[in-house]
């Protein structure tokens, strides 16, 4: 009789525990489809951001003045070679880096 109440002990404690990491597994997978959810809207809203502004426009050689006086082989050189892109490449590392570095600063100084 006293086999029997221990059986029924360790098993019913096993099915608690067992129940009790069921609804662990369901709210962890829950929390992190929601995260992924957020995550996946956050991304999506960054990408259409990003594909609404038009980098054609944004190019470094518009910016730097009149090339129209220098000759049509230089110019032809310039455009060949992407000295527009790396210009813009350039000016946004220098811009992110600025940025970066404003990061600290302004933790440190709270």
């Amino acid at each position: 009789m006293i086999n029997k109440i221990i059986h029924f002990c360790s098993n019913f404690w096993e099915m608690l525990t067992d129940l009790f990491n069921w609804i662990l597994d369901g709210i962890l997978y829950l929390l992190s489809e929601i995260l992924y959810l957020f995550l996946d809207v956050f991304f999506s809203i960054i990408e259409a951001i990003i594909t609404a502004i038009d980098f054609a426009q944004v190019t470094a050689l518009s910016s730097f003045g009149d090339w129209n006086v220098l000759p049509d082989q230089i110019l032809y050189i310039l455009y060949k070679l992407n000295i527009a892109q790396c210009l813009t490449m350039l000016a946004a590392a220098c811009l992110i880096r600025l940025t970066l570095n404003l990061i600290p600063a302004a933790f440190t100084r709270v």
